[in-house]
């Protein structure tokens, strides 16, 4: 059962007193005082929630006590017991906030009842009101606090941008300077130097990436428009198809490549169709056994242009399928974890399928994956021979 509302009644008359105590002992805690001096020390060992006071009393009128309540006891609501003779004093009282409301001389019962409802009520809003503010300063000041966390988390991250920049800086300029040596050095030997050249123009795309990423980290802007260029759809194809072939002779694969020359153009960024093929190709690559086939179909139809690479690899779990596009997500099994490209069935960090899914998103494309476990998956990318308005996405840069 909730405690009932304690109500504090002041009034020089015992009789007054001792009636309204009787008159509404079941709906409240009547505490009772004949002197406006007992009833603030009352208040001083009681916890009150409603006071009423009459207006004339000899020690010091009600207006007054109720103006001391006020400024000791603030969320206390105050009633006023008075005759019309007073009503001035009330009106100017009730207007400076030290009294809720009046209630005229003699009363009726059920207008006491009624009123004293509506103060308790009033009691209980400015009290959830309290709680709600307390509640919210409590949030601020939690909030301040994690904020303060992520500016220092901020600087921490710039900082470890700028150590991780340098890191990378220092081996690709050195990879960069050695592979444009070996170029010129290989130029009297076609086969090598195709090697070469290759590993050259990836280390200088690597190293625009690592610009881009530490610009766009630094800058906090990562939302841009995506650079967009008429290519040669059987070029651009045909690049990744070159760049993952050494692979598969590593792994003895076979690799068949389907790619018509009049696939036409599309409005694309080169640089990230190829590396979402490319992933394609290097994803086939590891999760099929030496021996086994990989597959690139490439066709046009109906402004579309569709990518297809299938493998007879080992296939994907069905409890894996909805999860591969999640970004780090590499299986529930991390004894394969591998950094390396090709070895079979090693894993990655889990970021390179959801890369790709993100930049043929990005392009207003789809890439889709079906699977059966021993058997070998196919991804189909579908993209727009033409788009008509670039997209842009968070990450557009990476």
């Amino acid at each position: 059962m909730a405690a009932k509302p304690c109500l504090l009644v002041v009034d020089d008359e015992p009789d007054l007193v001792q009636s309204v105590q009787d008159l509404l002992r079941f709906d409240y805690r009547v505490l009772g005082a004949m002197r406006a001096a007992d009833g603030l020390q009352l208040m001083q060992t009681e916890r009150v929630h409603l006071i009423m006071s009459d207006q004339r009393m000899p020690e010091m009128t009600g207006v007054e006590l109720l103006a001391k309540v006020k400024e000791k006891h603030p969320d206390t609501v105050r009633l006023l017991f008075t005759a019309y003779a007073d009503l001035t004093a009330v009106i100017d009282a009730i207007n400076e906030g030290n009294v809720y409301r009046y209630i005229s001389k003699p009363w009726q019962v059920d207008d006491l009842k009624a009123t004293l409802r509506q103060a308790y009520d009033h009691y209980r809003l400015q009290e959830e009101r309290r709680f709600l503010v307390k509640e919210v300063q409590a949030k601020n000041v939690m909030l301040a606090q994690a904020n303060a966390e992520l500016r220092r988390a901020n600087d921490m991250k710039k900082a470890f941008i700028k150590v991780a920049s340098h890191e990378l800086r220092t081996p690709l300029t050195i990879l960069l300077a050695i592979s444009e040596h070996a170029a010129r050095m290989t130029k009297s030997i076609p086969e090598l130097h195709a090697l070469v050249e290759r590993i050259r123009q990836s280390g200088g795309r690597l190293s625009d990436r690592v610009d881009q990423m530490v610009k766009l980290l630094l800058a906090e802007n990562f939302e841009r428009p995506l650079q967009r260029q008429s290519v040669d759809a059987s070029a651009l194809i045909q690049f990744s198809v070159a760049e993952a072939k050494p692979f598969t002779e590593a792994r003895s694969q076979q690799f068949e490549a389907t790619i018509p020359n009049d696939l036409g153009t599309f409005d694309v960024e080169p640089d990230k169709i190829r590396d979402a093929i490319t992933q394609l190709l290097f994803n086939a690559v590891k999760f099929t056994p030496d021996g086994g086939a990989i597959r690139l179909n490439a066709s046009a139809a109906e402004g579309r242009i569709r990518i297809v690479v299938s493998d007879t690899g080992k296939g994907i779990d069905p409890q894996c399928v909805e999860k591969i596009f999640e970004p780090f997500f590499t299986g529930f099994d991390v004894s394969r974890h591998s950094s390396g490209t090709f070895e079979y069935d090693k894993q990655g960090l889990g970021l390179g399928l959801t890369v790709a899914r993100s930049f043929i998103e990005m392009h207003g494309g789809r890439l889709n994956v079906s699977s059966a476990v021993g058997k070998g998956t196919t991804f189909t990318i579908d993209l727009l021979a033409t788009v008509a308005s670039p997209a842009t996405s968070i990450g557009a840069g990476i």
